[in-house]
């Protein structure tokens, strides 16, 4: 974890935040690749699970009052 409470995947406590991390790194894969058109070489939440087992996928745990202001991605890129 850094200062400012990103993560990375491979440290997952459990499965449970494994599928939430995965799910939300398929969405924004999703989105990815219907603006540029890029294709992901498979079923796009193949990959988001693939990418985040190998530690690939950064993200941080929100509070509840912490509030994400439009146009903001909900997960975090290097």
């Amino acid at each position: 974890m850094d200062e400012k409470g990103v993560l990375r995947s491979s440290n997952i406590p459990n499965k449970y935040e494994l599928i939430v991390v995965a799910a939300k790194e398929a969405r924004r894969l999703n989105e990815l690749s219907r603006q540029t058109g890029l294709d992901l070489g498979g079923k796009v939440t193949n990959v988001a699970l693939e990418e985040a087992l190998k530690g690939n996928v950064l993200y941080r745990y929100r509070a509840e009052t912490e509030e994400l202001e439009p146009g903001t991605p909900e997960s975090v890129e290097e």
